[in-house]
């Protein structure tokens, strides 16, 4: 496969993660209350952070 294609595939695929991810972390933002699921919300928020630096060093590759 060409490598072109490849890292278009990749990102694609990261953009598609992070883009789930962000609805995750919004649903879960606008329905609990305070307090109620901090675990959550900042395990999604740094899951969200990893998936974003990866695809910053996959677009710079």
């Amino acid at each position: 496969m060409n490598k072109e294609i490849s890292k278009q595939l990749e990102l694609e695929k990261i953009n598609k993660n992070i883009q789930e991810l962000r609805d995750i972390l919004n649903e879960i933002c606008c329905t609990v209350v305070e307090d109620e699921k901090d675990k959550e919300r900042l395990g999604v928020s740094e899951a969200l952070d990893k998936l974003i630096v990866q695809y910053m060093k996959e677009l710079n590759k």
